[in-house]
């Protein structure tokens, strides 16, 4: 848990500042000078430069996450398409039940009771008392 808020900090909180803080300083026109022979804070910007870099900066920031967005999502498609090639429970039990000729091997009784339960609560869910009362003539 540590590590996940370890790493969403170091990609998604400091470059942004980071960033920023550049595109301010590279539009800075008159730097303040130190006694000591050192920068200070800056004194006159160029506004027209400091916008359109500013702008550049959340222009590339969406660029990048639109590109992580459509990543993760292909992602997704490829581990869907993955997980549908997968039986299910109940085609995984029958499996079990013909290779070992009706014996399951589990405390859950035989493979024909667990998909008679499984097409009854199915059968159970699908009953819906509001919906019959909407549609009845009055």
């Amino acid at each position: 848990m540590y590590f996940t808020f370890f790493l969403h900090l170091c990609t998604g909180g400091l470059p942004g500042p980071v960033l920023f803080g550049f595109a301010i300083d590279h539009s800075c026109l008159l730097w303040e000078n130190k006694c000591d022979s050192s920068t200070g804070a800056c004194l006159y910007y160029d506004n027209h430069q400091m916008a359109w870099l500013l702008m550049a900066v959340c222009a590339a920031c969406k660029v990048g996450n639109i590109a992580c967005g459509f990543l993760s999502w292909r992602m997704c498609i490829y581990r869907d398409g993955k997980q549908n090639s997968r039986p299910t429970a109940v085609e995984y039990m029958l499996s079990l039940d013909n290779a070992a000729n009706g014996q399951t091997g589990g405390n859950y009784g035989s493979t024909e009771s667990i998909v008679n339960e499984d097409q009854r609560d199915q059968a159970m869910s699908a009953s819906n008392p509001a919906a019959e009362d909407r549609t009845s003539d009055l």
